[in-house]
């Protein structure tokens, strides 16, 4: 038996969509079609039928808006939706929800009246040069049970990770939408068979929308992504605790092209504000991009996009706070190129690459995102392996610029694994030691495998969840990966916040940037896969805050044969030591233990194929 309840309602002036409290009561706002009858129903906590429904006349409406003050005395928690036409709507701008099955397993969305509290911290503000970034899915982060939490698939099983995430040397993370959208669509959808025929996909057959990548109600934490009944209090819970380890939380939103300007403002101004947000990688393209790059209110949030036009945005002026990132997949495709080898790589390019900076923007460096292979499955596969997706192999991209090292998939070959983890090793120091700002994927660092599968935007089961294996191989690459965050960490020379000049003008002996190959101080050699050598002069690191760092010499070699590389000589009477090596399971050799050289490596040192050594000047 339902008990019906009777709160006093009267029409009001709309200011503000959705749901806002006082003392007194409620202020319920929504947009009606013209012509559409309109109800706001209530609920008590849990219960199947409304103790109160609420007619919205069209008389009564201002445009298509109506808005109405009820009176909810607010000693017990109610639910709300709406019912426009003959359909039931949750409302859009809700900040909190609970889905509800009825008896024939349908599923419904009602907004959940509460004054929600926030994030208590403020956002960290680190800027890009000093940021490294790492990319999860809220989920998939901890539902493998070595992942070792208590509430795996939730926001406070990513909490239970912090110090995990800390020890790696993270300081920025970025989530997948975590906002509440819809794992199957309930609209009719079409699929390609091929050029000319399509065929409907029916509704038992549609799959389920596991990366999150669409619209939905923008405003509420996802409800199954917390442990408990209160998604946003989770939510909340976690940004203070991110903050108050030093890790930032950037999140991700999907935006349609026809989607309105001022929706998206108010949607990332919501989370900002709410949330301490500290940035949002925005996905999707349209009008809206203008409206978020020009918002004042987002002036100093990190906002992450395919590519900013900063002439156009800035002309003739540099921002007082760096806030525009571009995510760089031009470096992914031109690094990738270059890690397997490719015969027509521009070594100059490769170069520009990695030392790439602007006063404008910052650059995300990434190998691998969501879209596309693992780290492992990157050294492990040339084509897509996507059968499980139900497609016959047809989704997904099928130019992936990938090197299997010999073997398609999984082998038992020692020397074929041996150079997987030695490729994939290269990956994360290029990536590393570049002067962008560098984003790791998440389980990359103990050799996630996806076994193949380049879009595995359905696959919530363990193919799209991390497994962290614990084996010697995945443990090692972890040791290596955490041991490259410190090292970049550790040398301002590596994450600078000006450009290089490529010269001497502080005249220290040597520029601040320089290239050499077989000859020093020369970018040359017979083929253009042999590589590079990087010098960085730390003298240059200096300023007004911190001394001078160690000077530092990267040597790339991503041909198939050992090849030889200059020494240059660098002023003081220093002489280089082995740093870090990649042909080597030991990855780098910990402070006071480099490796000293050889007095026949004095002008010149061997390189083995596909590798990368680290030197310092002592």
């Amino acid at each position: 038996m339902y008990t019906m309840t009777d709160f006093p309602v009267r029409p009001v002036i709309p200011e503000r969509v959705g749901v806002h409290e006082n003392v007194h009561g409620t202020y319920f706002t929504v947009a009606v079609p013209d012509g559409q009858e309109a109800e706001l129903l209530l609920y008590r906590k849990g219960e199947a039928q409304p103790c109160q429904v609420i007619s919205l006349p069209e008389e009564e409406r201002i445009g298509e808006v109506s808005s109405v003050f009820v009176a909810i005395d607010h000693k017990e928690e109610y639910e709300y939706n709406y019912r426009i036409g003959k359909k039931m709507i949750g409302d859009p701008y809700t900040h909190s929800l609970r889905r509800h099955v009825d008896q024939e397993g349908r599923t419904s969305v009602r907004g959940v009246i509460t004054r929600e509290k926030g994030a208590e911290s403020r956002p960290l503000e680190i800027p890009y040069h000093e940021s490294i970034l790492y990319k999860i899915h809220v989920k998939g982060f901890t539902m493998q049970k070595p992942a070792g939490v208590k509430h795996p698939g939730t926001f406070l099983g990513v909490e239970e990770r912090i110090p995990y995430l800390k020890e790696l040397g993270i300081n920025g993370l970025i989530l997948m939408p975590v906002y509440e959208f819809l794992e199957r669509e309930e609209k009719e959808s079409f699929y390609e068979l091929d050029q000319s025929i399509k065929v409907m996909q029916p509704q038992g057959d549609k799959k389920e929308n596991y990366w999150g990548y669409t619209d939905g109600l923008y405003f509420a934490p996802k409800e199954s992504y917390a442990a408990s009944d209160n998604s946003a209090a989770e939510f909340a819970a976690l940004v203070d605790a991110l903050h108050k380890a030093g890790i930032e939380c950037i999140l991700e939103f999907y935006f349609a092209p026809d989607t309105v300007s001022g929706f998206v403002t108010d949607v990332l101004h919501y989370w900002r504000c709410h949330y301490a947000i500290d940035g949002f990688r925005l996905m999707g393209w349209g009008n809206w991009i203008h409206s978020v790059v020009s918002d004042p209110m987002l002036r100093k949030t990190k906002l992450l996009f395919t590519s900013f036009d900063t002439g156009a945005i800035y002309r003739d002026k540099v921002p007082y706070v760096k806030n525009l990132g571009e995510m760089n997949g031009g470096y992914q495709q031109l690094m990738r190129r270059f890690l397997k080898g490719d015969a027509d790589i521009n070594i100059s390019q490769v170069c520009e690459a990695q030392r790439a900076f602007s006063a404008r923007e910052g650059f995300v460096q990434y190998l691998v995102d969501h879209d596309g292979f693992t780290l492992a499955d990157m050294v492990s596969y040339e084509e897509k392996h996507n059968q499980a997706n139900g497609e016959n192999n047809r989704d997904g991209n099928p130019v992936n610029l990938t090197w299997n090292c010999g073997v398609e998939g999984p082998t038992r070959k020692a020397s074929v694994q041996k150079l997987r983890r030695q490729q994939a090793r290269n990956a994360m120091l290029l990536m590393l030691t570049s002067q962008g700002t560098p984003m790791l994927y998440g389980g990359d660092e103990v050799l996630n495998s996806q076994d193949g599968n380049n879009n595995a935007w359905c696959q919530d089961n363990p193919v799209g969840w991390i497994s962290w294996g614990k084996g010697k191989n995945s443990l090692r690459m972890q040791e290596f990966v955490k041991e490259a965050i410190a090292f970049r960490k550790a040398h301002p020379i590596l994450h600078m916040d000006r450009p290089f000049r490529m010269s001497d003008y502080r005249s220290c002996g040597i520029p601040d940037i320089s290239y050499h190959s077989e000859v020093a101080w020369m970018n040359t050699g017979a083929d253009t896969r042999q590589g590079t050598g990087i010098l960085y002069c730390g003298e240059y690191a200096a300023g007004d805050d911190r001394k001078a760092d160690d000077t530092i010499y990267i040597i790339c070699n991503m041909y198939w044969q050992d090849q030889k590389f200059a020494l240059p000589k660098v002023p003081g009477g220093r002489e280089w030591v082995i740093k870090a090596d990649t042909a080597s399971e030991e990855g780098f050799y910990a402070d006071g233990c480099e490796l000293p050289l050889e007095k026949a490596q004095e002008r010149q040192i061997l390189v083995r194929p596909r590798s990368i050594m680290i030197l310092l000047a002592k």
